[in-house]
């Protein structure tokens, strides 16, 4: 009962502990992402706690019972240095949580893309690192695994949205016209409150075969980018279709002889 209490109060004090150290370390930072960092930060602890528990409370029971822990603990050394030989990779997968942790790389509900998966975080443990994707698939992935991680949650994020117009449109009032689909989003609460600044009109990134390429650059707050991105193009298409701008199409052209 006294391990069960233990364990209880410590894994308490943990989360307190961990709260407060973010708090007083990041007060500038964003509150979201504090959350974000603590939760992740709380599953490992948790985890900890409860292996060490488990732990000592067996050798605290056998003790109890009367049994001499001498020999057992001798016993116990030789068994551990040949699970150890063979747990090398739970032990990296370990220290490699923790490091991602401690290091900020990501937390729980960011999105990120690790490689051969992307999604939202949803759990941190001691062994793996829990990623849904889009689909709704649930990776469980080793974090000794994770070699390096691209994270779309952090400080801030940026929309890239390429618009395809005709050759027969002239680029001054194209410009005009992507100005006015933005002082939209500059006058709509919920996207100027998700954008950081303006966004950019870089001008003319290629020619293709039936189109010009035009693009603009959205600076928005973590994870808004795509929320953004389909708002800027409905307002888009608004716009292009009050300035009678032509979306472009694949076009063929037959001479004959």
């Amino acid at each position: 009962m006294s391990a069960i209490v233990l364990v209880f109060v410590t894994r308490r004090s943990l989360r307190s502990a961990i709260k407060r150290a973010l708090l007083d370390r990041d007060k500038a930072a964003d509150s979201t992402r504090r959350i974000q960092r603590g939760e992740a930060l709380i599953s490992v602890g948790n985890s900890s706690v409860l292996v060490i528990a488990v732990v000592v409370a067996a050798i605290m029971s056998l003790g109890v019972i009367g049994l001499d822990l001498t020999p057992l603990v001798a016993s116990v050394g030789v068994f551990g240095l040949a699970i150890g030989l063979g747990a090398q990779r739970l032990v990296q997968d370990f220290i490699s949580g923790i490091l991602m942790l401690i290091e900020d790389q990501f937390g729980v509900g960011d999105i990120i893309d690790v490689g051969e998966a992307a999604g939202s975080v949803e759990t941190v443990s001691l062994r793996t690192t829990r990623i849904r994707a889009l689909n709704g698939t649930l990776w469980h992935i080793p974090n000794s695994e994770i070699r390096r991680v691209g994270n779309m949650s952090q400080q801030w994020a940026r929309a890239v949205v390429d618009l395809s117009v005709s050759y027969e449109s002239k680029y001054d009032d194209v410009v005009k016209s992507i100005d006015s689909a933005i002082d939209i989003l500059m006058e709509n609460e919920e996207t100027m409150a998700a954008l950081v600044e303006r966004p950019t009109v870089l001008g003319i990134e290629r020619f293709a075969g039936s189109s010009v390429d035009i693009r603009v650059l959205l600076m928005t707050k973590p994870a808004n980018q795509w929320m953004i991105a389909r708002e800027f193009r409905k307002a888009v298409k608004l716009c292009f279709d009050r300035d009678k701008i032509e979306f472009p199409f694949p076009q063929l052209t037959i001479s004959q002889k």
